[in-house]
């Protein structure tokens, strides 16, 4: 084959996986419009036309449209899902969790929550500047269940629905592009659906760690960790610490987060040749990460993103 036909055929390849990519891409988004509209018609209808400020609240408060919105989201994937795939995405690996493995990811977890605290209040005097706020994303990022059907969804099925989605529709689909490139993707993907300014980034690298867990340990056990994150470290420790007062209360759940967070650096540090011999094993193509987060799909999708997570600013 001359020079001409093998660059030929090289751009045509490229052209092709571009083509590929762009449409799993398309497809997690038809994913993120599909649910947010389902959750915001389903509490329209449960409202049953009583439009009031206690109406309103009360549905903000009920995890109940996210159900539907769940099941409606979950249907989109499936459907685009081969039986291959499916099975795929719950398939167990030979590589065994232990109990010290399971602690060490979930303190690097938590070092990423460090990592967002102190982003947060960078972000908030940098937001402050141009006139506007990010405190309310910070809260609602961090709220607490106030119904029980919002526990369960918090908790359990938002976790679930996530993994299914990410670490397995996505990262499943991406981990012929290689094992690295698939967890970058479906971790940016994941952060950038949450749609929010200070939650983002955290659940970025959250998605880095799940997807890792997911493709190392299987499925489970990354929704293991999802479901630590969300229930353990959000709705459990608020209850554990209901009784105490809120300064007290705060300081002492900073305090663990401090210390899982450093536990987690810790292991990091220790851990860095292995972790350095591990990125070198799975580089990626160079044309895969520029022509994905360059690529129309991404761009236009990240945009209309960003301008939704920017909508939630407050004017000071």
């Amino acid at each position: 084959m001359n020079p001409f036909n093998r660059k030929k055929k090289k751009i045509s390849e490229r052209k092709k996986v571009n083509q590929k990519i762009g449409k799993i891409l398309l497809i997690t988004a038809i994913y993120f419009i599909v649910f947010q509209v389902t959750a915001l018609f389903a509490g329209i209808v449960m409202m049953n036309g009583n439009g009031s400020n206690a109406s309103i609240a009360a549905i903000e408060k009920s995890g109940v449209p996210y159900f539907i919105a769940v099941a409606c989201g979950l249907l989109v994937v499936i459907a685009v899902s081969s039986p291959r795939l499916r099975r795929k995405i719950f398939t167990e690996t030979n590589v065994k969790m232990t109990p010290i493995a399971f602690v060490c990811l979930l303190a690097v977890m938590m070092s990423g929550q460090v990592v967002a605290s102190l982003y947060g209040s960078l972000l908030e005097r940098l937001v402050n500047l141009i006139g506007y706020s990010v405190t309310a994303q910070m809260q609602a990022a961090s709220a607490h269940s106030q119904t029980f059907s919002m526990l369960v969804y918090a908790s359990l099925i938002g976790p679930l629905s996530e993994e299914i989605v990410f670490r397995g529709f996505l990262l499943r689909t991406l981990e012929p592009y290689g094992q690295k490139f698939a967890i970058i993707v479906s971790a940016y993907m994941f952060g950038l659906y949450h749609a929010n300014l200070f939650q983002s980034p955290f659940a970025f690298l959250l998605g880095l760690i799940l997807g890792y867990t997911a493709q190392t340990y299987g499925l489970k056990w990354s929704f293991a960790l999802h479901v630590f994150n969300n229930f353990v470290l959000g709705d459990f420790m608020l209850f554990i610490l209901r009784n105490v007062p809120t300064h007290q209360a705060e300081t002492i759940s900073g305090m663990i987060l401090l210390f899982g967070g450093l536990l987690g650096i810790s292991f990091l540090w220790n851990k860095r040749d292995e972790i350095k011999d591990w990125l070198e094993k799975h580089r990626i193509k160079k044309t895969y990460l520029k022509d994905t987060f360059l690529g129309r799909y991404n761009v236009i999708i990240t945009i209309a993103v960003f301008i939704l997570a920017c909508m939630g600013l407050e004017k000071l």
